[in-house]
């Protein structure tokens, strides 16, 4: 069963209080994962009819937030790596998914991409580190 996660009081992928947020709500699906569909509009655009890259490193980085998150682990984005696979285009769904691999020395590696029906259209790696005190 999946558990809505609330958190991010104004984030701008997730809040459901900031009226510019994209509104994105990640479910858990299991200790380390978590899921969300997301229907590109024509106010995600960059060039005319798809989806802006800079929107897609969101919706990847604001899973792999969750992921942590949903294990009570509060960290920042150290290192993102994106890969653009085919373009994804306005009307599209997408299917948001991401999930831990490891935990090594404080430095937590995460995986993520976005799915239009069964194929990868972009996908990401990322290691997060819990701020300084």
């Amino acid at each position: 069963m999946c558990e809505t996660l609330t958190s991010h009081h104004y984030c701008a992928v997730c809040s459901k209080g900031n009226p510019y947020s994209l509104g994105v709500e990640y479910q858990t699906q299991d200790k380390s994962s978590v899921v969300a569909s997301f229907i590109v509009n024509e106010h995600h655009q960059g060039y005319s009819g798809l989806l802006h890259g800079g929107i897609a490193t969101c919706l990847v980085d604001g899973a792999m937030t969750h992921c942590l998150l949903a294990n009570g682990v509060k960290a920042l984005t150290a290192q993102l790596e994106m890969r653009f696979h085919a373009p994804i285009k306005v009307s599209e769904e997408l299917r948001v998914t991401a999930s831990i691999v490891k935990e090594t020395r404080g430095i937590f590696h995460l995986v993520a991409c976005l799915e239009v029906g069964d194929e990868t259209r972009v996908s990401a790696k990322a290691k997060f580190v819990r701020p300084k005190p």
